[in-house]
């Protein structure tokens, strides 16, 4: 994987993350209301402690690498394929298996909404920046 490839990565990633602040924000009230806590009751438990923000971040990181080595061997490197692809796999893949699990677990279909449209809007975006970054001639 060249340079840019990886600069690509890197954007998606924090575009993808800093997106999730401002989703989770606007949707705070319903989130909150699925899982039956709130932002500063899980501050309280996590005590102050980066760990989930690291674990999310890294975790994003890895679907962006991902989606690149897709949208590398698929021939998808244009910004339109990439969206595509990143909003495609999120919808086959991560909102597929956030069913499934919340439908065992009895979990309510708003939070399912709110989780798989940000994994669907953020990978999809996330495969627009790495499908449409430039690359040298």
């Amino acid at each position: 994987m060249r340079w840019g490839r990886h600069a690509a990565c890197w954007v998606a990633a924090i575009v993808f993350f800093v997106f999730g602040a401002i989703w989770y924000g606007l949707f705070e009230a319903p989130w909150s209301a699925a899982i039956g806590r709130n932002f500063d009751q899980i501050a309280r438990e996590q005590g102050g402690r980066p760990q989930a923000y690291v674990i999310g971040f890294v975790s994003i990181l890895v679907m962006c690498y991902a989606l690149a080595w897709l949208i590398e061997r698929l021939e998808a490197a244009t910004l339109a394929g990439g969206l595509k692809l990143g909003a495609g796999i999120a919808s086959c893949f991560v909102a597929a298996s956030l069913a499934l699990n919340y439908g065992f677990e009895a979990r309510p279909v708003s939070l399912w909404l709110i989780n798989a449209a940000y994994a669907v809007i953020g990978l999809g975006v996330a495969g627009a920046i790495i499908g449409g970054w430039k690359r040298p001639a």
